[in-house]
């Protein structure tokens, strides 16, 4: 079974795209959305007419792209825009995504593809080999596969001609499951193609024909599953079918030749690139086609700061191993079956370093085995995959001395498709990022929410969320994932009076966090939302997997706020918060509260009690409360109220509440002199800081004293902060130092929150 180099102002930039309405929400249409784009691919050098086609498009104003800035419609129709798009020669081949703005909001990313073949709509009535639509190739044949149907394309081809097929369906969001198979004019299968190794579910092959003739080439959905959703674009040309480049990775600021890896590239040209030190991205667009070639196979390579090293066979053993120096990305491609690549460097006692394997999120099928060894051949560390991602091996040197690592295939697979990419980078503590959404609505004068989950590495401390690049006016509120959590919910304001239609550049959803004496900045991808939207495809384009955006939306039915901004309390103790509503017209009814992200939104044992604001109200008090094991630091949560009326119903995102878990007491013993004598007193003077949630009285107890010290009971109002324990001695008690006694403080309402700390040395004589 068959399985151009571009520059900066034309890859794609971060946008914030702002439109604004006065109109309250219930009175307005949804945000746009966008189902399918048609073309799916334009071409560089030429001016393309681009029909976006959706729902709630009216009032469409701008076209966001990956390549280039926003441009108006020129043409808009019940269900469906028209744009004209421009594009240079020199625009960058390969996958990229657009989406639309309205007064509204924006609508999702909807991905297709820059390309050099010309684009070709498929016809009705091709679902039978006798009524197969005819092309002329080269080509590429934009369509959607309907129901338990087929569909199928006849073109001719001379013989000995080379001609390579590429499906683009799952790649490009589409749910369609795809197969190709490759026919005679008598009907013969000559090839089939079905889950072609690293494409996500899509499928290439490669054939030449031996004689001139009549062809016709079958596309289905594997299942037999269609509607007008499951679209695919089927490339036909003779372009070299890619996965991924050789090296995987290049240094900033230096030239790389850059060959590819796949089932047909072989005599794929070799791109030179040069990426400037200034680039700002994490990656970098190629392409290749063959000699004398008309159309082009396309790919990413990543950017880093390090040398990238690619290897040179023979390295399968211990005294063939490539010599590298430790922190080099190491790059390489499995030849054939069982081949394993090996690596040797020099490592000093106490050094951690993090090799991480890199192949099928880039659309390399290999499914990496990493393997450390030290001097004497003794394995040290190995690591398989991890899920879908390949596997991190994390690694603390113990001594000076010469290791050797072995980079192999899991089922030992090899061929042209296999590479591979090892990124090694001496280890810090840290965290990844990952945004639920790739956009965010915010109402005029409104919040707007994004959850962001949180992958730990090392660090388990308060981790502060953000969106950067904002303009003036606009607030990021203050959101803080706690220690320990693992997700949180990013909120931002929009003013009242955000301005129509405009552009922000470099926006972008932040983490930050002191780890140690070192402040670490992390980005979130929208890696994990895109591959959920789009069918759980693995390899999401490089260019795309920031593209957050954010634009205004409508005026809301009614706001909420919190008072006050945040609250302290500590374990078993509770505190109250205002949400506060800002009604607008009609909006009369209870205003259901809940929070967000609802189970996960609390650290153990905190919690805050959501009740509803009740039907002609404008506030209501919550508590907040912690108990045991909730651990110290601050955290954020965000409710959501909802309000129904007749068929309407409005939501809308409250201010965050911040709250933060510190001590419940301190306590400071006066440090003075200690001398008790037989039949005497000694007055200590004893001051306690109560966290702002508890009140009431504190009792203070001397505990441990010696035989014949007493003390009586002292209970601190209040409304004080001071009290005095009296210790006094007997005739008989027993002289000499100690130091052991105690003072302990118990809250008089919160039996549980107590605290002891020793009184000093005390002298009896």
């Amino acid at each position: 079974m068959i399985r151009s180099s571009a520059s900066p102002e034309l890859i794609t930039r971060l946008f914030v795209l702002l439109t604004v309405s006065s109109f309250p929400s219930t009175l307005l249409a949804a945000p746009p959305s966008v189902t399918r784009v048609s073309p799916l691919g334009i071409a560089p050098g030429q001016t393309s007419e681009l029909t976006l086609s959706g729902s709630q498009l009216a009032g469409v104003t701008q076209l966001w792209s990956t390549w280039g800035a926003a441009i108006a419609p020129t043409k808009a129709e019940d269900g469906s825009l028209q744009f004209a798009v421009e594009l240079p020669q020199d625009a960058p081949l390969g996958l990229h995504a657009v989406r639309v703005i309205s007064p509204e909001g924006v609508s999702d990313l909807q991905l297709m593809v820059i390309d050099d073949l010309s684009s070709v709509a498929e016809a009705s009535g091709n679902n039978t080999p006798d009524s197969a639509q005819s092309i002329n190739t080269p080509c590429a044949v934009d369509g959607n596969v309907d129901n338990l149907s087929r569909d199928f394309f006849q073109f001719e081809a001379s013989a000995n001609q080379r001609l390579s097929f590429e499906l683009l369906a799952r790649r490009l969001g589409s749910p369609l499951d795809p197969s190709l198979i490759l026919y005679d004019a008598k009907g013969h299968e000559l090839a089939y193609a079905d889950d072609s190794e690293g494409l996500s579910g899509d499928c290439q092959l490669c054939h030449t024909f031996k004689t001139a003739g009549t062809y016709i080439i079958e596309l289905r959905d594997i299942r037999y599953a269609g509607s007008g959703g499951h679209y695919y674009r089927l490339r036909i040309g003779d372009f070299p079918c890619l996965n991924v480049p050789v090296p995987m990775g290049v240094q900033r600021g230096t030239q790389t030749r850059v060959d590819f890896a796949g089932m047909s590239a072989d005599d794929a040209n070799p791109d030179i690139i040069t990426v400037p030190q200034d680039w700002p991205h994490a990656w970098y667009p190629v392409s290749s086609r063959r000699a004398d070639g008309t159309a082009s196979g396309f790919s990413f390579v990543a950017v880093s700061d390090t040398v990238e090293f690619l290897e040179r066979e023979p390295n399968n053993t211990g005294p063939q191993a490539n010599s590298v120096t430790l922190g080099m990305g190491l790059n390489g491609r499995f030849e054939e079956p069982g081949d394993v690549d090996r690596f040797t460097f020099e490592a000093t006692n106490g050094q951690h370093f993090v090799f991480q394997g890199v192949t099928r999120k880039e659309a390399s099928p290999a499914d990496l085995i990493l393997e450390l060894y030290d001097a004497a051949g003794k394995q040290i560390g190995r690591v398989d995959d991890a899920g879908k991602l390949e596997g991190s091996l994390d690694h603390t040197f113990s001594a000076d001395g010469t290791y050797t690592l072995a980079v192999s295939d899991l089922s030992r697979h090899g061929g042209p498709q296999y590479a591979y990419r090892v990124d090694v980078q001496s280890y810090q503590a840290g965290f990844d990022l990952a945004a639920s959404a790739d956009h965010v609505n915010i109402p005029a004068g409104g919040v707007g929410e994004v959850t962001v989950n949180v992958t730990r590495r090392g660090h388990n401390g308060p981790i502060n969320l953000s969106l950067e690049g904002l303009p003036e006016g606009w607030t990021a509120l203050p959101t803080i994932v706690g220690s320990g959590m693992n997700s949180g919910v990013l909120t931002v304001q929009a003013p009242a009076d955000a301005a129509t239609a405009h552009v922000l550049d470099n926006v972008t959803v932040v983490g930050t966090a002191i780890i140690g004496d070192t402040d670490v900045r992390v980005t979130a991808t929208l890696n994990d939302a895109l591959s959920a939207r789009w069918n759980q495809v693995s390899v999401i384009p490089k260019n795309v997997s920031l593209a957050f955006t954010a634009a205004v939306a409508p005026k809301p039915a009614f706001s909420l706020t919190v008072e006050p901004a945040e609250v302290i309390l500590g374990q078993h103790l509770k505190t109250t918060v205002k949400v506060l509503a800002q009604r607008g017209e009609g909006v009369d009814g209870a205003i259901e509260l809940a929070a967000i992200l609802d189970k996960t939104a609390f650290p153990p044992e905190a919690s805050v009690k959501v009740q509803p604001i009740p039907a002609g109200a404008n506030e209501v008090a919550l508590e907040v409360t912690a108990g045991a094991k909730t651990p110290k630091g601050p955290f954020t949560v965000v409710l959501k109220g909802t309000h129904k009326k007749d068929k309407a119903t409005d939501t809308a995102i409250a201010a965050p509440i911040n709250y933060r878990i510190e001590d419940q007491l301190t306590m400071t013993v006066d440090p003075g002199e200690r001398l008790l004598k037989r039949e005497g007193e000694l007055r200590v003077k004893v001051d306690v800081t109560r966290n702002p949630a508890l009140g009431g009285g504190i009792k203070l107890v001397a505990e441990k004293l010696p035989t014949g010290v007493t003390a009586a009971e002292v209970v601190i109002p209040a409304d004080q902060s001071t009290g005095e324990l009296v210790l006094t001695a007997t005739t008989d008690a027993a002289a000499g130092e100690f130091a052991d006694v105690v003072v302990k403080a118990t809250a008089v309402d919160v039996e549980q929150v107590t605290l002891s700390t020793p009184l000093g040395k005390m002298n009896i004589e």
